[in-house]
């Protein structure tokens, strides 16, 4: 009698252990739910590929934007260096423009070509008659700019209007971003100065 009692009291304690462990298990299974549904391991890496396009979009348009700033003040004190030719009267007679504009390339700084600066200097009667408006630039069917410059350094005493235009090539197309406002994908960049050229001795 006494080994069939001994058996049914380790059943007993067989069994109680195993409710225990039992209960353990789902108790550390109910806490674990929690802690898997919580885990973000991996959300960095998904935050940063849903910002990383406008964020590289806005890197790039802050030193494109900056670089054409810079550009544009380097064209205007070019544009102010070349005024100084026509207003002392060193500046060669009308009718040579291409030498002009060679005096003026002389002047840009490296990264900036001769190709794609323009130059139209016009004499007029008195300064209600300035426009100093940015020209309509037109192309040919070669992507060639066809527009036709003046080059008329004016007489001493007289009123004369110098501009200076540049077609800086510039990156666009990037998440919408484009600074250029040509047809060839630059950005046109227009300096003007008003002279008034100084009288003969």
């Amino acid at each position: 009698m006494e080994p069939v009692i001994e058996a049914v009291r380790h059943l007993q304690s067989l069994s109680g252990t195993l409710i225990r462990r039992f209960r353990a298990q789902i108790r550390f299974d109910a806490l674990r739910r929690p802690a898997f549904l919580a885990d973000r391991s991996g959300a960095a890496a998904v935050e940063f590929a849903m910002v990383a396009l406008p964020f590289l979009t806005l890197i790039v348009a802050t030193v494109v934007i900056s670089f054409i700033y810079f550009s544009q003040a380097t064209l205007d004190a070019v544009a102010e260096e070349a005024s100084r030719l026509i207003l002392t009267g060193q500046a060669p007679a009308s009718g040579q423009g291409s030498a002009f504009k060679s005096l003026a390339c002389g002047m840009l700084p490296s990264y900036m070509t001769c190709d794609n600066l323009m130059v139209n200097v016009q004499a007029v009667a008195s300064y209600s008659d300035i426009d100093a408006a940015a020209p309509n630039i037109t192309f040919n069917a070669s992507g060639q700019v066809s527009n036709s410059w003046s080059y008329d350094p004016g007489a001493p005493g007289g009123i004369v209007v110098l501009q200076l235009m540049y077609m800086l090539p510039v990156i666009s197309g990037m998440d919408g971003f484009s600074p250029s406002n040509m047809p060839n994908g630059t950005k046109l960049l227009v300096s003007t100065v008003v002279i008034k050229v100084e009288p003969s001795s």
